[in-house]
């Protein structure tokens, strides 16, 4: 096998969801860099091979086969939605390929394969359920897009509002492309909520929140958290979520030198003004992870990669050791509550350290 490591990067630079894949694909290029003038994986330049899925699982099916028969990849990585995830993950599975992710993501299922990098549900939520339901109420709402990631998101959301004392008084779900959230919010307000939860994500995170605070139900009194107050919609939602705090894996205002320094190389390239996201973020180090992985087996040989991932304990600016929890791989790292400003500064005004998720998925 090729000494050098070969990495297939999938993502959707078209379709409903390419905003967040773009924003991955520059973090993954920018991680790259990183890793190859440190002296690359193995002592040989990391290289990799792009191809856009359009967020379609059947294009990453297809996709993922080829990465992995024609271009000869050791790894793969990327995706945006959970659908498309589930669809490498399940190629990467059978064809004993390490398979990573930087999406926010909770699988239902682990596979041997698949190692997620994003927060997961319950690191996010452990923390920010709680503490919203402590400042505005008990009464909880949740909306979500209509596939698997935000069903799942919302089964942690009941259990983490369950144990806090409070309860669910509506969940709604609408099919990506949503144009008209009237109905979905009318019912939402009817449910007079406390706090709402939205994994509402792509074009539409954008429509629902505007819409929500049209027709009345978001308000400063009403607790708000979830994917539209992410960095990546800063831009169209600003006024709406300035103020707001928000728990997160990293943002681009942590304060270590080669997150400063990401975030600068980051903004000067792309020359991006707004808030780098956190997709960007967390794929740029899973790069520098997977490549202390490669150099720890001192191979490309996927099943010795696959071993390695699981194994390592890795610093940066995620945290010290961070690592994979072997019964769910997902990884184990820092978690920071974010006050969102005027112009996008996503503050830390809170380190919650180690926030642990060793919900069994099955994989040890």
């Amino acid at each position: 096998m090729d000494p050098s490591l070969k990495i297939g990067l999938i993502v959707p630079l078209t379709g409903p969801v390419s905003a967040a894949g773009q924003a991955l694909r520059n973090g993954f290029e920018n991680g790259v860099r990183k890793v190859n003038q440190s002296g690359g994986a193995n002592g040989h330049d990391v290289t990799y091979v792009v191809a856009d899925d359009g967020g379609d699982p059947a294009t990453s099916t297809q996709l993922a086969r080829k990465l992995i028969q024609q271009d000869r990849v050791s790894i793969l990585f990327g995706t945006i939605t959970g659908d498309t995830a589930e669809a490498v993950g399940k190629v990467a599975d059978d064809s004993h390929i390490p398979f990573a992710t930087a999406i926010l993501g909770d699988p239902d299922r682990c596979r041997p394969y698949a190692w997620t990098f994003g927060e997961s549900t319950r690191q996010l939520l452990t923390p920010a359920v709680p503490s919203l339901m402590a400042e505005h109420g008990k009464r909880v709402a949740i909306v979500g897009s209509d596939y698997n990631f935000p069903h799942s998101y919302a089964k942690a959301a009941r259990e983490q509002t369950e144990a806090a004392g409070g309860t669910v008084v509506a969940e709604e779900y609408s099919p990506l492309g949503q144009t008209d959230w009237q109905p979905v919010v009318t019912r939402l307000a009817a449910a007079r909520p406390d706090v709402l939860l939205s994994m509402v994500v792509g074009s539409d995170a954008v429509s629902f929140t505007q819409q929500a605070q049209q027709f009345g139900l978001l308000t400063p009194a009403l607790g708000f958290d979830g994917a539209p107050l992410d960095a990546d919609y800063y831009p169209a939602l600003g006024p709406l979520t300035q103020g707001r705090t928000h728990v997160v894996r990293w943002t681009d205002q942590l304060n270590h030198p080669d997150s400063s320094a990401f975030a600068a190389d980051y903004q000067s390239r792309y020359r991006w003004t707004q808030p780098v996201p956190e997709v960007a973020g967390n794929a740029y180090f899973a790069v520098q992870f997977l490549a202390a992985a490669v150099n720890q087996a001192g191979k490309t040989e996927p099943e010795a990669v696959n071993r390695q991932i699981g194994t390592l304990r890795f610093d940066s600016a995620l945290g010290t050791a961070t690592h994979f929890d072997p019964g769910n791989h997902i990884l184990q790292a820092n978690m920071l509550e974010a006050t969102i400003q005027p112009g996008g500064l996503y503050a830390v005004t809170r380190s919650l350290g180690l926030v642990p998720d060793a919900t069994p998925k099955g994989c040890a």
